[in-house]
């Protein structure tokens, strides 16, 4: 069921909740408000969605057997994004042997106004002049292409703070709307930019109407320190990515 009426009837749903301080519905409810989900498959026990321009799925349950179902009826998407113990029931279920789980925290600013951060920082988007410095400065250089980071500096998704002239860090956006990519380089650290940083790019989309969120590893304890003490908050149901083997 996928007619605009019933979209309509999810995003409401989703929004409701969010509103209601439930911040693991929160990426998907971001994914329908932002146009950057394609959606699959929507009911009240399930939603599918599939990322627009990357093949990547998102998928909530509340009943396995029916998230099983949706599925098996399509091609697995290369990660999918689970929100719920019941969706990682039905992702193993449907994928035996083809997929491995790795678990991330998923965490929400659901403030009107951002956090006040003082800053000497200038924040402002990166030019793909800038792709070989953020490539070489990122933690995870595996995740990404140069073309890749090109293509996400272009689209002005990626923020740099400087310092003068000097450059000390940047973070941006994934695709599916998530903060992400924060660096501060090794010289700068400890200094509280990464801080300022990420209350700039929260600024940001609260001034676009958009909620700031972000998926954290379970050991990347100093993120989730710095998401508590900007004041995101954390969601409690199981989250992660499935990997799947096509």
């Amino acid at each position: 069921m996928r007619s605009e009426q019933d979209l309509a009837s999810t995003l409401a749903e989703l929004t409701g909740r969010v509103q209601d301080g439930q911040v693991d519905f929160v990426p998907l409810q971001q994914l329908l408000a932002r146009g950057l989900g394609e959606p699959v498959y929507l009911a009240p026990d399930c939603i599918y969605l599939r990322g627009i321009g990357a093949d990547g799925g998102f998928l909530w349950a509340a009943d396995p057997r029916l998230a099983a179902q949706v599925l098996a009826e399509y091609v697995p998407p290369a990660l999918l994004a689970i929100t719920g113990r019941e969706a990682q029931q039905a992702a193993q279920q449907v994928y035996p042997g083809r997929c491995t789980f790795i678990e991330h925290l998923i965490c929400a600013y659901l403030e009107p106004h951002a956090p006040h951060v003082k800053s000497p920082l200038c924040v402002r988007p990166l030019t793909p002049d800038y792709a070989q410095t953020v490539l070489s400065h990122y933690s995870h250089p595996e995740f990404f292409t140069l073309e890749e980071i090109v293509r996400r500096l272009a689209a002005g998704t990626v923020d740099g703070g400087f310092l003068g002239d000097e450059l000390v860090g940047f973070i941006g956006l994934h695709d599916e709307g998530s903060m992400g990519m924060l660096e501060v380089f090794p010289q700068y650290r400890g200094r509280g930019f990464g801080r300022q940083l990420e209350a700039a790019k929260i600024g940001a989309q609260l001034e676009r109407g958009l909620i700031p969120w972000a998926q954290i590893f379970p050991d990347n304890t100093a993120s989730i320190h710095l998401q508590k003490v900007l004041g995101l908050r954390f969601g409690h149901m199981v989250q992660g990515f499935v990997q799947c083997i096509k």
